[in-house]
């Protein structure tokens, strides 16, 4: 057994420094501990060893008897006169302020309203797993060194629970009331009354009645009547039921993290990581920023400023609780959010607990130790990203979206990256009090590049809401605008920041900071700037996602018009075929009907407004979508032409109120993009339907990766943020500010490889091929194909004659329906997650290993088959239908 001490801190300078406040040595051996009992509780639910029933009595143990008696002991025993109210406080602010900010977000932008979402995605991210896994952590690093610091953890486990949760419960009670009312439109306002009382009761009730809040309020009281020390029989009680707690609780949350993360890919994923991110990247830094702040209004400082602003950091990237699963599912709001989010949050949080808790042992003598590890860090991420970047900009070139909107402003954006990335390679790290050309340099490309990227991250937000409630027309329009802007920003900046700032490199770790507070006031502007464009510009876009504007009336001279552009437009299509006007003229005699009150004439104050008459899901893709792809061979050329109106519809100002010269130059300036980007490529290679005329395909913006990338973006605007603020408001520095100063160093000349992950990896030119490759050099072909079925075994065939004995019908009724992927419509299909669940359902299979066998086994027999032959039978929403007599 390891014997528990601190170890000798990092000290490069060589000075004598004090030892570190925290125990290093049984940190890893107790992150170990945790993850493979959770690992080893998942396996047992897995392999359904352990079944759901079964799990549910260990939770009810673990939540309701063991945690309990725990917490009751230690709050007994507790010396309040001991505890630091002013870190309390400050966990409590730090823990409301991200609530508050989440809550808000989301209800701004979250459409239809839904406060249910707001108030879970509150809890979330503030309600840690702070006995089950955040416990052992800290006995590991405190029980030597600070063992006052454990108490802690039961102090600030009900600061979520007593007046945090409560607010979510609320709100989630709120909108189940709001559901009821809504469904039932017929209630009174007298049962209105009734049910908002209810309400209140409800959530009271459910707060008192919680287990840690109920114990940690009897053993207050308790703590006054035993006088801090508790009978000896009954602490003997309390200890057999508290030491079952820590590896019962790891068991359980692994054994509820079974089947949570089913069918989470795409664009699903976005929702469940932005909250990972809030939980263990924002809510850390804002505990350590506020911590830091009360502890120096406090003057309790002592011999270690840093110590509970550290703790507190530490404290903020512990996961969250699997109690939040709970209450998702009890409202029947986001639980597969939540269930997804918790699982890969559980995880990702290991190695930031780690590192975070190794940098706690760190004294900081000068930060300039650390200077020339920092100087290669950032120059082997630079190399790394120029690679990256590089690679990306081929594939861009390759698949033809270089020239399109908005790649062109990608393109932008890792140029602005590639000089800052160019910059630091070029950048010798050596401290120059004479300034040259050299370092003008340097410096220019570093901070032109760094800024620059901030810009166009802000500017690639703004055009995807311009695209999406605008339009194309609209876009191209302040094209040029928007390129003097991305690149006019930062070159202004860096040369007020030469003539007004003043320069030194003497006490200043990041090699890009040479120009100390002014730069940092200059970084926190544009930092706060972008930030606030960026948020601004998706939750408009995220707000009319389902908006619907009336479309104003025109006068019979703006039909003509519309007419005349159309048919102008039309020289760009490859069919040459000019558009029937009788179609739009019956589309506005509708609008005209739904807003004949504004009858007023067109100007060309609004115009482009793409939004108008559209959701955001009608414009890209566009509004007859699926009315094309249901429509059959003999209906494709008909509506070729009517697609190719809507098209130009949502890309020109018509749907606004334009003049006619100004519809002109739209179908111009369209014209001329199109002629540049027609053969753009798009992922979607599916040859399941009959060839039909396609038209400009949602993909061709691919907006979800640009959505991926912006938030990838703005966290580390996040981190930049709180890394200017503490230059510029604390001076003290720390291990935790080493870290953080690495992880900005990290993100900042990281961007190439998140740009790579996020666009490098095309389907249609990398993945796809590989895939192909991989089955001809494996199978010797690029497809599956099957085994007649004279060379079938006598069980396969057995299990497959059953199945369509008894079951097919009452499966194809049950799961078959029409699905839409890519813009391309599925007749008569299923996916493999929905055949899995229907084979649980009925009995066929016990759980989803043997649903995915049994659906093997039907795909051989050729019972069903993947729509496209592609792939075997996956527990995953691939798309699957069965196969007729004739084809088998």
């Amino acid at each position: 057994m390891a014997v528990n001490s601190t170890i000798p801190a990092i000290n490069i300078s060589g000075n004598t420094v004090p030892p570190p406040s925290v125990s290093i040595d049984n940190l890893t051996p107790a992150i170990a501990q945790c993850f493979v009992i959770i690992l080893t509780g998942y396996l047992a639910g897995r392999l359904n060893l352990i079944s759901s029933s079964q799990g549910k009595g260990i939770g009810t143990f673990v939540s309701t008897f063991s945690l309990p008696a725990l917490l009751f002991k230690n709050m007994c025993i507790l010396n309040f006169g001991q505890v630091d109210w002013y870190f309390l406080a400050g966990i409590l602010i730090a823990k409301s302020a991200v609530f508050l900010f989440v809550a808000t977000v989301t209800l701004v932008a979250k459409r239809p309203l839904n406060f249910g979402y707001a108030g879970l995605f509150g809890i979330f991210v503030t309600q840690s797993n702070d006995f089950a896994l955040g416990y052992p952590i800290l006995q590991a690093l405190y029980e030597e060194s600070h063992p006052e610091y454990l108490k802690y953890i039961y102090l600030i486990a009900p600061i979520s629970i007593v007046f945090l949760n409560p607010i979510g419960f609320t709100m989630l009670e709120i909108q189940k009331r709001k559901t009821i009312i809504a469904e039932a439109s017929s209630s009174s306002e007298g049962q209105r009354s009734t049910s908002m009382l209810s309400m209140g009761f409800h959530v009271i009730k459910g707060v008192i009645t919680n287990p840690i809040v109920f114990m940690t309020l009897i053993g207050i009281v308790g703590n006054f009547i035993f006088k801090e020390n508790i009978p000896y029989i009954l602490s003997n009680i309390l200890d057999v039921l508290g030491n079952a707690f820590s590896a019962t609780a790891l068991f359980y949350l692994g054994l509820s993290m079974v089947g949570k993360i089913q069918g989470q890919i795409g664009i699903g994923l976005i929702v469940p990581l932005l909250l990972i991110g809030v939980k263990a990247l924002i809510l850390p830094l804002v505990t350590w920023e506020i911590v830091s702040a009360l502890e120096g209004l406090s003057g309790k400082n002592g011999t270690e400023p840093d110590a509970k602003s550290m703790f507190g950091f530490l404290y903020g990237t512990f996961p969250t609780a699997p109690s939040v699963f709970l209450y998702a599912s009890h409202y029947s709001t986001a639980a597969d959010f939540v269930a997804f989010g918790m699982v890969v949050g559980t995880f990702l949080s290991a190695p930031l607990m780690f590192v975070s808790a190794k940098m706690m042992t760190v004294v900081v003598v000068s930060e300039l130790d650390y200077k020339s590890l920092l100087v290669e860090t950032s120059f082997d991420t630079s190399i790394i990203s120029i690679v990256s970047s590089v690679w990306v900009i081929l594939i861009l070139i390759l698949s033809r979206r270089a020239r399109s909107i908005p790649h062109q402003f990608l393109i932008s954006l890792i140029f602005c990256h590639l000089l800052s990335c160019v910059g630091m390679v070029l950048y010798d790290g050596r401290e120059s009090h004479k300034k040259s050309w050299i370092h003008y340099l340097q410096f220019s490309m570093i901070l032109i590049g760094t800024l620059g990227a901030r810009c166009w991250s802000a500017i690639l937000a703004v055009t995807l809401y311009f695209l999406h409630c605008r339009s194309l027309c609209f876009v191209l329009r302040l094209k040029w605008i928007l390129y003097i802007t991305g690149f006019g920003i930062p070159v202004f900046c860096t040369g007020m920041l030469y003539l007004l700032g003043t320069h030194h490199m003497e006490d200043e770790i990041d090699p890009a900071f040479h120009y100390g507070t002014d730069q940092s006031l200059l970084s926190l502007f544009i930092l706060l700037l972008c930030t606030i464009v960026i948020i601004v510009s998706l939750i408009l876009k995220q707000r009319n996602h389902r908006d619907y504007v009336r479309v104003p009336t025109r006068n019979p001279t703006d039909e003509e018009d519309i007419e005349e552009t159309f048919s102008d437009s039309q020289s760009l299509q490859r069919s040459g075929r000019k558009v029937k006007g009788q179609r739009h003229r019956a589309k506005i005699s509708k609008c005209r009907e739904k807003d004949s009150k504004n009858n007023h004439a067109s100007t060309c104050v609004n115009c482009d407004q793409g939004c108008v008459g559209e959701s955001i899901e009608d414009i890209v893709p566009y509004p007859t979508e699926t009315e094309n792809l249901l429509s059959d061979t003999n209906s494709s050329r008909s509506s070729s032409s009517d697609d190719v109106s809507q098209t130009e519809n949502l890309e020109t100002c018509t749907y606004g109120t334009c003049s006619r010269e100004q519809r002109r130059k739209c179908a111009g300036l369209l014209r001329s993009y199109h002629s540049t980007t027609l053969s753009v490529q798009t992922e979607d290679t599916d040859e399941v339907m009959v060839q039909q005329p396609r038209r400009k395909s949602s993909d061709a913006y691919q907006t979800s990766r640009f959505i991926v990338l912006l938030v990838i973006q703005q966290f580390s605007m996040f981190v930049g943020l709180f890394l200017c603020m503490w230059r510029l408001f604390n001076k003290g520095v720390s291990g935790i500010y080493v870290e953080i100063q690495f992880l900005d160093t990290v993100f900042n000349y990281g961007q190439g490889f998140v740009i790579l992950a996020v666009f490098g990896f095309d389907t249609k030119f990398i993945v796809m091929p590989f895939i192909k490759r991989w089955r001809r050099f494996v199978y010797g072909v690029e497809v599956i194909h099957l085994p007649n079925k004279s060379d079938l075994d006598d069980e396969t065939i057995h299990v497959c004659d059953q199945f369509v004995k008894y079951h097919k019908e009452h499966c194809a009724s049950q799961i078959v329906k029409d699905h839409s992927y890519h813009l391309r419509e599925y007749k008569q299909v299923f996916t493999g997650i929905e055949m899995c669940d229907w084979l649980i359902e009925v009995g066929l299979a016990h759980d989803r290993g043997e649903a995915v066998a049994y659906g093997k086994t039907l795909l051989i027999g050729q019972i069903i088959c993947h729509v496209t032959k592609e792939h075997n039978f996956h527990d995953m929403p691939y798309f699957y239908k069965f196969v007729d007599s004739e084809e088998s």
